[in-house]
């Protein structure tokens, strides 16, 4: 562990290894996002191969979400306590043994409890990714590094949905070959992790409150629960999640209701998801320090008016709306990550237990948010009614923004 001296030496900010280490926890969320898409393209086979019905399997797809809700909060102040080296290392591993308890399940108890553990390591990487762009970015830098972190999920998971069926069923003769094939790719990332990462302490590390008493993690959420800030975006990460997981889930289908076939639904919603990936890397590399709330306020209503489009447009007016949909959805989680670390009362220091807060309000949005148009659309028997209620659920949100407060 670093003196104070050495600490206040050594400015993470300056050093080239902030690249390192931006690189390697994009690595880290590639194999989040592989090991969350791998079960989704072999549905079919896994239900036959464990003699699963397919309500069961819905349940194993929501395992992990479930599980986040009640990990994040306390794997997040873990973190800030153990540091990111030793805590996204530990993450990783559990991610890792994950995947490899897939390929090894005999039925639906233990598919579950695999698919669960997820839920473990998971928050681990999402929350443990801000925490290291609070340490080693500072300012402007930081929606760089925002945005080019938050495309490894997307990228991971269009990994595994573009390969688990068409490359490693027949690679391999089986649904099982996944924890081999992407179970190699994660375990190099694994020891990529361990033998290049470090941990810094900085000034606000060896500054922050040196005369008090070590506070719990739990009063440590009531502290941060004080701050109007995190108030708000709190508020705001159930509500983004909720809007974003539930477009993306019932998107294809949506589309196929406003009268394009099967394949075109597949291709548009894919193309939405590319969309996506490049305004993560504009949006937050533009939206400077200090103007991240307005940013999220424009992207909001941007999403209110393309949510209105989704819901009545048809033809190439909706594929306008769809793509700027995607455009504009993408960055609200790390924009808003990026104002809840610049935060007074936050900081590098507290990101890990902020960030875990954080996740486990906005993975109640992200369960939340498909169950909801799932019941809508049973209820009034199509999903209209729901897309409306989100567009107007996006621009209620974007009155909230005038009420953060950001350092200039």
């Amino acid at each position: 562990m670093s003196s104070p001296a050495e600490a206040s030496a050594f400015v993470p900010s300056a050093s080239p290894l902030r690249w390192l280490m931006l690189a390697l926890v994009w690595l880290l969320y590639v194999s989040f996002g592989v090991t969350a898409g791998t079960i989704a393209p072999l549905v079919d086979p896994i239900v036959k191969d464990l003699d699963m019905t397919y309500s069961q399997m819905g349940l194993v797809l929501g395992a992990w979400q479930l599980v986040y809700i009640g990990t994040a909060y306390p794997l997040g102040a873990l973190i800030d306590r153990l540091g990111v080296r030793r805590s996204l290392g530990i993450g990783i591993f559990v991610v890792w043994l994950s995947l490899v308890l897939r390929g090894l399940a005999l039925d639906f108890p233990t598919l579950f409890l695999a698919v669960a553990l997820f839920g473990v390591g998971g928050p681990i990487i999402s929350v443990g990714a801000p925490k290291v762009v609070s340490v080693w970015f500072q300012g402007n830098q930081r929606g760089l590094a925002a945005g080019i972190y938050t495309t490894g999920p997307i990228s991971g998971m269009a990994i595994a949905l573009a390969t688990a069926a068409g490359v490693v069923m027949p690679l391999t003769g089986s649904w099982r070959g996944i924890s081999i094939v992407y179970g190699a790719v994660v375990l190099v990332i694994m020891l990529l992790w361990w033998a290049l990462a470090r941990d810094v302490r900085t000034p606000e590390d060896v500054d922050s409150r040196p005369d008090a008493a070590p506070v719990s993690a739990f009063g440590l959420l009531g502290e941060l629960l004080r701050i109007r800030n995190v108030q708000i975006i709190v508020v705001l990460a159930v509500a983004t999640f909720l809007l974003n997981h539930a477009l993306n889930n019932w998107l294809p289908t949506l589309l196929q209701d406003r009268g394009m076939t099967l394949s075109q639904a597949g291709f548009w919603t894919a193309a939405s998801t590319l969309a996506g990936a490049a305004g993560l890397l504009a949006i937050p590399a533009t939206a400077r320090q200090g103007r991240r709330a307005l940013a999220m306020a424009v992207m909001l209503l941007v999403a209110a008016g393309t949510a209105l489009g989704l819901a009545t447009l048809t033809g190439a007016p909706l594929v306008v709306v769809l793509v700027l949909s995607g455009v504009v959805r993408a960055p609200m989680m790390p924009v808003l990550t990026l104002i809840l670390m610049e935060t007074r009362g936050v900081g590098a220091v507290r990101m890990g237990a902020a960030g875990g807060l954080f996740f486990a309000a906005a993975e109640i949005g992200g369960f939340g948010g498909p169950f909801l148009l799932g019941v809508i659309r049973d209820a009034a028997g199509m999903l209209e009614p729901g897309v409306l209620f989100l567009a107007g659920l996006s621009a209620v949100l974007a009155l909230t923004l005038p009420f953060i407060r950001e350092r200039q």
